[in-house]
């Protein structure tokens, strides 16, 4: 199948945290892209290669089930893998478009409440669910209104505030703050580094990486510290 691309008239017609199916990037083939990556990947913004972060993605999701499944035990295991594959997905199709997708976030929304009032191993109670999502909600919602405040304009996307929300139902509420501060934190780092070494690794396409990228991250890596 070719691949898709965002000219500059189509970029204009996204909007935010909407799903643009009609561009490509709604469908599983942004979820893994294992063995369908040409050598003429491109970004879908800035026609910048990306071969090289798909392969790293590839090469980590190897490594992480195993390690799961090593640090959540057998019964939490299946949780666990459904969080990471939501969690990829948003990444990737954040990192290509700078869209989370509410196929992802709301979906998975859907996915961690419908699972928590099955008592699944691995997620949090009902209740422990509902809090962790309005709070996640909130957070963010709240956060944006006081620099919106501020400055005049929205400093994050509201697929970041369902993101977070999704968060908050698969990990719960106690998750939320330490996965923002870690986030934020690891953007400034990143985009610190990269104003030194800008024009060095143009080909990574690494430029600009949008926040829902380490939100993602960084829920992973509670999953695997936290949650065993």
């Amino acid at each position: 199948m070719a691949s898709k691309y965002i000219t500059s008239g189509q970029w204009d017609q996204i909007e935010t945290s909407s799903c643009p199916r009609k561009l490509g990037l709604c469908s599983f083939e942004s979820l893994l892209p294992i063995g369908r990556i040409g050598p003429g990947e491109r970004h879908a913004h800035r026609d910048q290669r990306l071969l090289t972060i798909y392969w790293g993605i590839q090469f980590a999701l190897g490594a992480l089930f195993p390690l799961a499944f090593w640090r959540v035990g057998a019964d939490n295991f299946p949780a666990a893998v459904l969080l990471i594959v939501l969690l990829t997905f948003i990444f990737i199709t954040d990192l290509r478009a700078f869209v989370i997708p509410n196929w992802g976030s709301l979906g998975g929304i859907g996915l961690g409440m419908g699972l928590a009032m099955l008592e699944t191993p691995g997620l949090p109670s009902l209740q422990q669910a509902l809090l962790g999502g309005f709070c996640g909600f909130f957070l963010i919602y709240g956060i944006n209104v006081l620099y919106h405040l501020w400055r005049g304009r929205d400093g994050m996307g509201f697929g970041d505030v369902k993101l977070m929300a999704m968060l908050g139902v698969w990990l719960g509420p106690f998750s939320l703050l330490p996965i923002l501060f870690a986030a934020s934190a690891v953007g400034v780092v990143f985009g610190c580094g990269m104003s030194l070494i800008a024009g060095k690794y143009h080909s990574l396409g690494l430029e600009k990486v949008p926040f829902g990228c380490f939100l993602s991250i960084m829920g992973v890596a509670w999953l695997l510290l936290f949650c065993s």
